[in-house]
């Protein structure tokens, strides 16, 4: 809001005396121009939040997230880490923020800068209890109402607080495809951006950075973060504390759900992607804790991982995948033990049983996967320089007591000359509909496909509609964005005799169900053939031997 009258003359006086005018918490406040030494800063402030912990004014839990805050306000950019010392001097907050307030000077920006998310989050955020209240609300109802009240009251502060970005997630378009596996579910994902799998792969590469802040986008120091032009603003951002294998875990609910109540369980510390037996422990601990909800992980290794492989995380929800409702192909049993082989496109050992004995069990098949070479199917271990290239998505379910169901999706990245996307991954002729990397969820039958597929399926539709093949496909060529789908217009021309008074909108849903179909199979190992069926046989036969 702009001064006027009486003000005007006041800031007048004050230009002339070189200082700034800054509104802070509502208070005008003026700066005298100068150079701030940005480690006093931050060093005060970390003397701020000593003292108030020190003083009880917050609880120690919150304290990443003020610090956030008191960066934000006083334009400072966070350190991963802090040498504090100790200090017995009796300071009040009031002299620590009076010293703050010395050393500031010119330090407060223009907020002009910044985007429209950061000043909602800011907005919303101010209306919002700290991490520290919502936890303990949390864990309140938990206590007295559950475990499933509480996560409902924590998912509907997470969409009333803006977290769950609700209206993006509602831009989404979803169906079903009949497929020979039984039902895929298929969404088009407007909400979020296609990532390129290449990218994706050079995150886990890159060396750790210790000055970026945070981390990355899953990075528990995310709480209370202003968000910058490359990171989002997450003012609005609340985490609960879990403790997994005897270790710190964070839940949170996914800004952009794929499912019902999709959420995420991040280690709290930053560390890539490691499957081994530690995983399934903790996936074991949470299905514990919340026995309605499954849980998984992606894999470890590129290509066949999901998009964000150099931070430690689950996934989990309340939601039946695809793959529950698989058949069997057949079956095994190994130390006390049912494995079924699903019949799935995707590669599937489900095991069923009590905890200790699938903890046991899962651990050979894992060490006895990450070894396991079978060249005439294209499934070799290791690259040459030692590089592991099997690995494996763990995905586990609670049925009852101490009666558990865990899928162990065998995956491998392996490149060619023929494939250099991968083997086992979305051919290149498959590309114009899926070229991300099929993660956990993709894995058990939920297609997410780029949003760009909202207008191409519409001028696909269209160019059906002319019910002339010549003609629309030089419709087509004069569109850069559907020259990839050329081929799958002459298919589809092709596969049909005429399109007139056809249901093109239907026909079109049915072939992307299809194309996501192949997707699948094409990231199998095993393929759904007798050299396949004999190929996993041979595993399960080695592993018994072990």
């Amino acid at each position: 809001m702009p001064l006027t009258g009486k003000n005007t003359a006041k800031v007048s006086s004050i230009h002339q005396r070189r200082l700034i005018p800054v509104i802070i918490h509502g208070n005008l406040v003026y700066f005298k121009s100068g150079i701030i030494m940005e480690n006093e800063l931050l060093n005060l402030v970390e003397r701020l939040l000593d003292c108030g912990e020190q003083m009880a004014l917050f609880e120690p839990r919150d304290r990443i997230y003020l610090r956030n805050q008191y960066c934000d306000l006083f334009d400072l950019t966070p350190l991963n880490s802090y040498s504090i010392s100790s200090r017995n001097d009796e300071i009040t907050p009031a002299e620590c923020a009076s010293l703050i307030l010395a050393k500031l000077e010119e330090r407060i920006k223009n907020r002009i800068g910044e985007t429209e998310e950061q000043q909602i989050c800011k907005i919303i955020n101010i209306m919002l209890p700290p991490p520290s209240s919502v936890e303990n609300k949390f864990n309140q109802i938990k206590s007295t109402d559950g475990i499933i009240n509480a996560l409902e009251w924590y998912y509907n502060f997470s969409c009333n607080s803006d977290y769950i970005k609700v209206a993006a997630v509602k831009r989404n378009k979803s169906w079903t495809s009949e497929s020979k596996y039984g039902n895929l579910e298929i969404t088009i994902n407007l909400s979020k951006p296609e990532k390129d799998p290449k990218e994706i792969a050079k995150l886990k590469s890159q060396p750790k950075s210790d000055s970026a802040y945070p981390q990355c986008l899953l990075c528990i120091e995310n709480e209370g973060f202003a968000g910058t032009s490359s990171k989002p603003a997450r003012h609005n951002h609340r985490i609960l504390e879990l403790d997994l294998n005897q270790q710190k875990w964070y839940f949170q609910f996914s800004p952009y759900a794929y499912y019902p109540e999709h959420s995420i369980i991040i280690n709290k510390n930053h560390k890539p992607m490691l499957i081994d037996q530690n995983t399934i422990n903790s996936l074991f601990d949470f299905v514990d804790q919340v026995p309605h909800y499954l849980i998984g992980s992606n894999s470890d290794i590129p290509i066949v991982g999901g998009s964000i492989l150099n931070h430690d995380h689950f996934q989990a929800g309340n939601y039946v995948f695809p793959i529950e409702k698989s058949g069997v192909r057949f079956s095994r049993k190994i130390d006390n033990v049912e494995i079924e082989y699903l019949n799935w496109p995707v590669s599937t050992l489900r095991l069923n049983g009590k905890r200790s004995n699938l903890q046991i069990l899962t651990a050979k098949i894992i060490k006895h996967w990450y070894h396991f070479s079978m060249p005439e199917l294209g499934i070799i271990a290791f690259s040459e320089t030692g590089v592991r290239h099997n690995a494996i998505t763990p995905v586990l379910r609670k049925i009852d007591n101490d009666n558990y169901q865990l899928y162990l999706m065998l995956r491998n990245n392996r490149t060619n000359s023929s494939h250099p996307d991968g083997i086992f991954h979305p051919h290149e002729n498959l590309h114009h509909i899926k070229k991300e990397n099929i993660g956990l969820i993709e894995a058990m039958g939920l297609a997410i496909l780029p949003g760009r597929l909202d207008y191409e399926l519409e001028e696909m539709s269209r160019f059906l509609e002319m019910n002339d093949k010549n003609l629309a496909s030089i419709e087509l060529l004069y569109d850069d964005k559907m020259l990839k789908h050329e081929n799958w217009l002459t298919e589809l021309y092709a596969k049909y005799n005429n399109f007139a008074n056809q249901n093109l909108s239907q026909i079109l849903k049915n072939e992307v169900g299809d194309k996501f179909c192949l997707v699948l199979e094409d990231a199998g190992v095993f393929k759904q053939t007798i050299a396949g069926d004999q190929g996993i046989n041979d595993f399960l036969d080695e592993l018994l031997a072990l």
